[in-house]
C-alpha cells in the first residue's frame, strides 16, 4: 500500500527503506486487483477525502508510468489458479492476489494465513523476510508486491 500512501504498520518498514528495495528489484508485478483493493481500503480510512483520492491517484500515476513495473491483469491461467486455490479457504481478494503470484513464484505480503500456507507453489515472504534475503545478495529477480492488510482492523 505505500505506493498509495496508504501506511499500514510493518514491522521493520521505513519510507527510506522501501525507495531503496524498490530501486533495487529489476521488475515488480502488482495484482490489478491489489490496486483494487487499495482503493476500496482507502475508501474506510477517515480524514480528507480529496487529499486521500488524490494522493492514491498520484501513487497509481507514478506506478502505472514505471517501466519496472507490470500491472498483472487477470487471465485464463490465473482463473485457473484461483480455482486450484478456492479449496484454501482464503478471501476472494487474496485468492486472486495469490493466484496472480505464481507468475512470478514470489509474494510479498502480510497476511499471516498466507504466509503459513505451504507447498502452494509460490514462495511467501513478509517485508521482514524479504529484507532479510536481500542482505544475502538475493537482489536479482522478480517480485510481486502485494498490498495486503497486516491483520490490523481497518
Amino acid at each position: 500500500m505505500p505506493f498509495f500512501y496508504l501506511d499500514r504498520e510493518v514491522r521493520g518498514f521505513s519510507r527510506a527503506r522501501y525507495k531503496e528495495v524498490i530501486k533495487s528489484l529489476d521488475r515488480i508485478h502488482v495484482s490489478e486487483i491489489s490496486i483494487i483493493e487499495a482503493k476500496a481500503k482507502s475508501l474506510k480510512i477517515g480524514g480528507d477525502r480529496s487529499e486521500l483520492n488524490e494522493k492514491f491517484n498520484e501513487g497509481l500515476t507514478v506506478l502505472a508510468a514505471d517501466e519496472k513495473v507490470v500491472i498483472q491483469g487477470y487471465r485464463a491461467v490465473d482463473d485457473k489458479r484461483f480455482n486450484e486455490f478456492l479449496t484454501l479457504g482464503l478471501g476472494f481478494f487474496d485468492t486472486v492476489i495469490l493466484a496472480h503470484s505464481c507468475t512470478v513464484g514470489v509474494l510479498l505480503t502480510e497476511d499471516s494465513r498466507i504466509l503459513q500456507l505451504k507447498d502452494i507453489g509460490v514462495k511467501t515472504l513478509n517485508w521482514d523476510a524479504l529484507l532479510r534475503e536481500m542482505r544475502m545478495g538475493d537482489e536479482e529477480g522478480d517480485i510481486l508486491y502485494v498490498s495486503e492488510e497486516k491483520d490490523l482492523p481497518t
